[in-house]
């Protein structure tokens, strides 16, 4: 990993942790639910203004805004995002019958039930992460690793620094004991699969549309689940996972080698 790409990740895990510390302040001192939904959104915005704050250093040759309209130049496959939607769809519909197999909650009280807050949930979700990292996490450090590592391993280094810079969120889960560890192994694992899902369609297009769709659903479709949130991580996470193994055994060499 290179001298700028470790400078990188500190950088983000630290100015993430600045933002957490500064919006429990705001919700200590200024108790306006407004601002601290700002400052939410901003804080899931860090990969993207490390990123941006560092360019010159990283390229010093480029220039940002080249960077970027580089990052969604290539013609996008139709058929690549319909088949990631599918899939994740598919995730969905997969966690809502175990989840009414195993815990015996009926599908439709399992998902949230009004159209408005349908609506405001994929707008929310859509602002909160995936338009805000993915300049960042696939846009940076997956094309720097994939310079060296092959694609599954550069998948799953980026899942293992994604996952772990929600650190912070896992403490304040009000989980403890054997209940935090399945939360944060659950969680790891949702992250590392969605990291190779996201790859592997990925490097179909090299376009960070694709991140930001696939990124946009695992977000979406956790947040319209209602319910015990530990059986609905651990179920999604599982089903991520067994997707993941499925495309690295079909896509065998593509992942293995570039």
């Amino acid at each position: 990993m290179s001298v700028w790409l470790k400078k990188y990740v500190l950088w983000t895990y630290g100015m993430f942790l600045i933002f957490l510390l500064f919006i429990g302040l705001t919700m200590f001192l200024l108790k306006s639910q407004g601002v601290v939904d700002i400052l939410i959104v901003l804080s899931s915005w860090t990969a993207t203004f490390v990123f941006v704050a560092m360019f010159r250093n990283i390229y010093p040759h480029s220039n940002l805004w080249n960077f970027i309209k580089s990052q969604f130049r290539e013609k996008i496959r139709i058929s690549a995002v319909l088949s990631v939607i599918l899939i994740q769809s598919l995730v969905l519909i997969g966690s809502l019958l175990m989840i009414n197999k195993f815990w015996g909650l009926a599908i439709h009280e399992q998902l949230s039930a009004s159209w408005g807050s349908l609506l405001i949930l994929f707008c929310y979700n859509l602002i909160l992460g995936p338009l805000g990292e993915e300049l960042g996490w696939r846009g940076f450090v997956l094309n720097e690793l994939q310079k060296r590592f092959n694609p599954l391993k550069s998948a799953i280094i980026v899942g293992v620094i994604w996952g772990f810079w929600h650190t912070p969120l896992w403490l304040m889960s009000g989980y403890s004991g054997i209940h935090l560890v399945q939360y944060i192994f659950s969680f790891l694992g949702a992250i590392v699969a969605i990291s190779i899902i996201i790859t592997a369609f990925y490097n179909l297009n090299n376009n960070l549309i694709i991140p930001i769709v696939t990124h946009h659903f695992f977000n979406y479709f956790m947040g319209i689940q209602v319910g015990n949130v530990l059986n609905i991580l651990t179920v999604t996470s599982v089903l991520y996972l067994f997707v993941a193994v499925i495309l690295v055994l079909v896509n065998y060499k593509k992942c293995l080698y570039k």
